[in-house]
């Protein structure tokens, strides 16, 4: 009698490892590298809640979270004995160990920006394909470990701090009609800053990146933008090393 054949048992698929690849980008600033920081504590809370998004990210702080860091780094400048008598408005950069910074988060707003503007403006969407906007944000990200960037002389110097503020009239709306304003930022010239860039997979190729710069270099960084600060040219190379992971080592 013949044996009866075993059904055979099905395999066990495994889900595909996420990959990282680590790219090293690099901007050197043709025009200021302009303050967005309200130096007045009492503007903060309503400069935080005009730029929080709509929905909170997974993971997100609270803004009163973001609120107590960006007091901590004002008293920082205060218990130093600058900035005690700050004009009106006065937009200043953020201050780390005694050096200026940038937020890791505002790379990652700027990505989102200018991809935004290049998905509607200049990438076609192609029917079933994810957009460049989507896909620059969900697979763009920056090193989880870091919070604070540096910002660098074009020598790779930590810039301590800024080399002026500029006073510019604005005009403003108020109950009684428009009416013209002063406003003061900080400014850095010449800047330079130096990061690393985590991108998922395939989701966004070394010719994204090189396009998203491209426009974002002409589009500008931080404040003034539409002013023509913040304009910047850029390196961009595939960093070299083991794959990142946050996995505890046994």
């Amino acid at each position: 009698m013949p044996r009866k054949k075993e059904p055979e048992k099905p395999t066990e698929e495994k889900a595909p490892a996420v990959r990282w690849h680590v790219f090293d980008v690099q901007w050197n600033f043709l025009t200021k590298l302009c303050g967005s920081v309200p130096a007045d504590p009492n503007l903060i809370e309503p400069w935080l809640d005009s730029r929080k998004p709509t929905v909170k990210p997974a993971g997100g702080r609270e803004i009163f979270e973001i609120r107590e860091e960006v007091f901590q780094t004002l008293a920082a400048e205060a218990a130093a004995g600058k900035n005690t008598e700050a004009p009106p408005q006065l937009l200043i950069f953020q201050r780390d160990n005694g050096h200026l910074v940038q937020r890791f988060g505002t790379i990652k707003a700027h990505i989102k920006d200018c991809s935004r503007q290049i998905s509607g403006l200049y990438v076609d969407k192609i029917r079933g394909q994810t957009s460049f906007a989507v896909r620059a944000t969900n697979g763009i990200y920056y090193d989880p470990a870091r919070y604070w960037m540096p910002i660098l002389r074009p020598d790779g110097t930590p810039v301590a701090e800024p080399d002026g503020i500029k006073e510019k009239a604005i005009h403003v709306w108020s109950p009684r009609g428009p009416m013209n304003a002063l406003k003061a930022f900080e400014f850095i010239e010449p800047a330079m800053m130096r990061f690393q860039l985590w991108v998922l997979g395939k989701s966004i190729s070394e010719a994204d990146l090189d396009t998203l710069f491209t426009y974002g270099g002409v589009h500008g960084y931080a404040g003034e933008r539409g002013d023509g600060e913040g304009k910047y040219t850029f390196s961009l190379s595939r960093a070299t090393g083991p794959e990142p992971s946050l996995r505890i080592a046994a």
